[in-house]
């Protein structure tokens, strides 16, 4: 049985230079590179993507179609993660609630190494992720 990875999709997987459209509108293109490590990750473990999105079956199924679609023309058309038919088998699953995760990869959180003495509640409030410095 392989970990569980859980990745975000929107500032990770998904560039979301367009912002919040709604939960079934995904209209950018993918962070450079997230696909073809997502293969290669989900060589090694149970590659769980999870987002606001997720709550709501039509952001996952929105999810699983973009990511399909964009594959096919990153990795090409006969690649696994460009099956057409991605309801029977895809190498990476779209969670409905937050897996129990042995690692996530988000781009809006802080990693807490047990002291609260480091997180400032007022250096938190300014925190920017990635696309937005």
């Amino acid at each position: 049985m392989k970990p569980i990875l859980c990745v975000d999709f929107d500032g990770v997987i998904h560039s979301y230079a367009s912002g919040w459209q709604g939960a079934e509108v995904v209209t950018d293109p993918p962070v450079p590179g997230a696909l073809k490590w997502l293969w290669e990750a989900s060589q090694i473990f149970d590659v769980q993507v999870y987002s606001s999105r997720s709550k709501e079956a039509q952001g996952r199924t929105a999810m699983m179609y973009w990511m399909a679609y964009h594959a096919a023309e990153e990795l090409g058309k006969d690649h696994p993660m460009a099956w057409p038919d991605v309801t029977k088998h895809y190498p990476v699953s779209f969670a409905c609630e937050k897996p129990p995760a042995f690692l996530t990869i988000d781009d809006r959180c802080i990693r807490f190494d047990g002291d609260w003495s480091k997180l400032d509640p007022k250096e938190l409030a300014t925190f920017k992720p990635w696309f937005q410095r």
